[in-house]
């Protein structure tokens, strides 16, 4: 059930003072914040209203409630935990776009980074990366770069100190992106990355067996289910392997799970 609530009070918090100076406060934040752990809303909500320019209009669990209450409320910034359930198909930064496409969002990953399982895989601190025989399935898409790719105006992790959760806050409520270092670091090194380093693009159909191999389907299954030879699905397999420079179907499929936008594409032709 939400919960609306009325202008907030309260002193600001105290210890260092070099957020305000980052980043002046806004003449007044509106605030809704969608999180469907009680604990984790109630903290997020008492750590905001701290500062005398923030008002935390909303609180929600659900991602259907937050769509409706941003229509409605037209907050500065909704505060969306990554966590909430996909409503008719669609993820919940989707939905709220769709309700709202010029509200800015600031999204909160599941975990800090140091506990993200796409950023530190099972067993990744034991393995030397240098002795692999490709590095593309070494380094994952997480959470808040997919929600970048959605159009995220923001991100930042549950670890982030309440002077860094403030600046975001107030820097994407003005229009501004704002992006914790991880993901900077990450749009950063698509952006520079050498074109001739790059994996190259995968056909229409490559992207669909790509997809069936990166869940669990063998090339007869993959044939029956896209109405093609099984010796076409081997030879659609060969093209992604060589394309993505990797050795195997197992490597396809992890390199397909941890980089999601691989598929972007095949998403975008399915809309």
């Amino acid at each position: 059930m939400a919960k609306r609530l009325g202008p907030s009070r309260g002193k600001p918090i105290s210890g260092p003072k070099k957020a305000a100076t980052a980043a002046p406060p806004t003449a007044h934040v509106r605030i809704l914040i969608a999180d469907d752990l009680l604990l984790d809303r109630s903290g997020l909500a008492a750590v905001l209203r701290s500062q005398p320019d923030f008002e935390v209009v909303a609180e929600t669990a659900s991602t259907l409630e937050a769509a409706k209450l941003t229509r409605e409320l037209a907050p500065s910034i909704v505060i969306l935990a990554l966590r909430l359930q996909p409503i008719d198909g669609r993820t919940p930064l989707a939905a709220l776009h769709a309700a709202s496409p010029e509200t800015p969002i600031l999204a909160v990953a599941e975990r800090g980074e140091g506990q993200c399982l796409v950023l530190n895989p099972p067993g990744s601190r034991h393995i030397d990366t240098q002795d692999r025989p490709h590095n593309g399935c070494s380094t994952g898409t997480d959470c808040l770069q997919l929600a970048v790719s959605e159009g995220a105006t923001g991100t930042i992790r549950r670890n982030a100190s309440p002077e860094d959760l403030f600046r975001a806050i107030r820097i994407v409520a003005s229009g501004q992106a704002w992006y914790e270092a991880g993901t900077a670091t990450a749009i950063m090194r698509h952006a520079l990355a050498s074109p001739a380093k790059a994996p190259l693009a995968l056909s229409a159909r490559e992207l669909e067996v790509a997809e069936l191999i990166s869940a669990g389907r063998s090339n007869k299954e993959i044939s029956t289910a896209l109405q093609i030879s099984e010796p076409t699905v081997k030879k659609h397999v060969g093209h992604i392997l060589e394309k993505l420079g990797l050795q195997d179907r197992l490597q396809v499929g992890l390199y397909v799970a941890r980089n999601p936008l691989v598929l972007l594409p095949l998403e975008r032709n399915r809309r």
